[in-house]
């Protein structure tokens, strides 16, 4: 397989993905600025990330899973409200 092709497949691929995600809508004008404040609240609480991608302007399942995801790292110390993921 030349260079050539592995180089254009590589750059197909990254571009699909990028442009999948430019689609994507803001966790606001999914769900509304309250619901979505409410997400980005409960992300930043949990999550152990030193930059995490609390931000409305994500789309809402990238907060579902960052919230997840710190809800299942703090295991028995977990908020409540992780039950819900």
């Amino acid at each position: 397989m030349s260079h050539r092709f592995l180089g254009f497949a590589g750059l197909i691929a990254i571009s699909v993905f990028v442009t999948g995600q430019a689609l994507a809508d803001s966790c606001t004008d999914e769900v509304g600025s309250d619901d979505a404040q409410m997400y980005v609240d409960e992300c930043l609480e949990v999550s152990p990330a030193t930059h995490p991608p609390c931000n409305a302007d994500n789309p809402c399942q990238m907060l579902w899973d960052e919230i997840a995801r710190g809800c299942k790292m703090l295991g028995n110390d977990a908020p409540a409200y992780c039950s819900d993921y």
